[in-house]
Formats: structure tokens, sequence, C-alpha cells
């Protein structure tokens, strides 16, 4: 599939009308993935990481065993495109990695913590904690800022469903956008901290306040905050002895076409490696009413 197809499927699903993003240079953002999943999103011999990277156009980086977040075991995924729609791309990426993540039988409600430079904070947050609970109103997610506990970064815990949590990533990316000329500055420089000089992990506390919730006097949209109305895709990355993929595929593509058509899914089965028996990777995308 060429990059121009690839494109033209993915932007639909993803119409975060991020605005300015054509005059940024790049998007840009970094999140905790807990220390028991970092396997499971890079894949063996970085295999999943790579897809993920194919697939979203973008580049992604999860940081070294002995880089962490302060205060946690978690490593630090950084997701990161420059192009005009760079950020619709960052949110392909990020959607393949929470989908990877919350598949997990650890993680019901996996709650995503986002990276921020504590200096932007205010920005998210906004006077009186308009700008947050707008956000929250328009995604229905639920979000917490982490302590400043006198760090450089702190943590924007986002809870909701995967489709919730990229609306309010485009969203505080949007009001970084308009609101900072740092961010990008500082959030690239920041690569976490060896893990042998963590300190006692933060208690549970710390990312508790300020905490935001809305009431019924502020269920009325932050002005100028784009509108991100678009449905996600599920994502489904399944296993298929090689012997049984031409029954799935069909003479000259009929049997996968038909599903798709039926369907409104899109499947891609990866190529046969010449000479060896090993399984097939198929991979399924759509709607999730699809």
């Amino acid at each position: 599939m060429s990059t121009l197809k690839r494109k033209e499927e993915m932007d639909p699903l993803l119409q975060a009308n991020v605005k300015r993003q054509a005059t940024a240079e790049e998007a840009l953002i970094k999140f905790c993935v807990p220390a028991n999943v970092v396997g499971s999103v890079i894949g063996k011999g970085g295999d999943n990481v790579t897809e993920f990277m194919k697939q979203s156009q973008t580049k992604i980086h999860v940081s070294r065993q002995n880089e962490m977040f302060p205060g946690t075991r978690d490593r630090i995924c950084t997701i990161s495109a420059t192009s005009p729609q760079g950020m619709n791309s960052v949110l392909v990426g990020l959607h393949l990695i929470l989908s990877k993540i919350v598949s997990e039988d650890t993680f019901q409600h996996f709650q995503f913590k986002l990276i921020m430079p504590s200096q932007e904070c205010g920005a998210i947050i906004g006077k009186g904690g308009t700008n947050i609970k707008s956000i929250m109103q328009e995604t229905g997610c639920q979000m917490k800022v982490s302590d400043h506990n006198q760090m450089p970064f702190r943590l924007l815990t986002i809870m909701g469903t995967i489709d919730q949590q990229l609306k309010a990533v485009a969203l505080c990316f949007d009001l970084l956008v308009k609101n900072s000329t740092d961010y990008m500055h500082h959030i690239k420089d920041f690569h976490g901290v060896d893990a042998t000089h963590i300190a006692t992990p933060l208690h549970p506390s710390q990312f508790n306040t300020p905490s935001f919730h809305l009431t019924d006097a502020e269920s009325a949209p932050l002005p100028g905050l784009p509108q991100v109305t678009a449905s996600m895709v599920t994502v489904c990355v399944v296993k298929m002895p090689g012997e049984l993929v031409g029954g799935v595929i069909g003479k000259g593509g009929s049997v996968v076409t038909s599903i798709m058509s039926q369907t409104g899914t899109h499947i891609k089965i990866s190529e046969k490696v010449p000479g060896a028996s090993v399984p097939r990777t198929v991979t399924i995308k759509g709607s999730e009413d699809r």
C-alpha cells in the first residue's frame, strides 16, 4: 500500500482539526508505559513498534530499561511526526499503542499518563480550571494533574476510552501550540531518569491534586477549541497458520475483498516468508460498530 493511499485511509478516521498544525514543524508527545507491558508494545525484535511506525508514518521511541519517569517504574514512549498532518499521524500511532496495551488482561481501564513540562501545565488547566474542564466536557473523559513537587515535568492522567483519550490529547496539543512557544523545546530534551537514582515512588495522592470535575454550569465548550467528532477505529491483530491464509484471501483476493466490502473493514495480511513455515499476521481495522 502506498504512503498516499495509507494517508487517505487514516485521515478520515482522525479528523482532529488540530489548528495551526500546518505551521507546526513537528508534532511530538511523550507518555508513560508501565514496565509490564513494554515488551508487548515493542514486540519481538521490535516487530510491533516497527509496524506501528509504518502504519502511522511516525517515529516511535521507547526509553531504555533504566530510563524511567521520576518516582515511577514507567518507561517513556515518544511519538513524533513532521508533516502538515503531523498530529493526526501521532494520534494514529498512539491509537495503535493504546489498543495493544488495553488488549493485555491487566488493563481493563488504562489510565493514560501524558508527560507535560511543568511550566506548560497552566495552558492546559486554564484560569480556574476552565480549559481542562472544557476538554473533559467535549471528550467525556476525566483528567488529573500530578502535584508540582518541584519537578520540571508533571503527569496529566487521562481516564476514559481510547477514543476519549485520543481526543483529549489532540485538544491539549492544540492548546499548547496556541499558547506556548517552549513546549517542543522542553519536552524533546526529556528522556527520563536513571532507575538507580529513582527516589521513593510518588504516593498516589500526588496524582490526585489538582483534580477537576464538571458541574452543570460548566457544560459549555471552550471557545476556539477544535471540534473532534470522528469515531476511532479498532485494530485487531491475529496470527494465522500459513496453510490457512489462502482460504481467507481467495482466488485473486476475492474472499478477503468480499469480507472487507461487507464489513467496511480494512484487512491486511503479512507477506509470506519464502522457505519458512511461520504464522502470518492478519491486521483488521474498522470502526467499533464493525
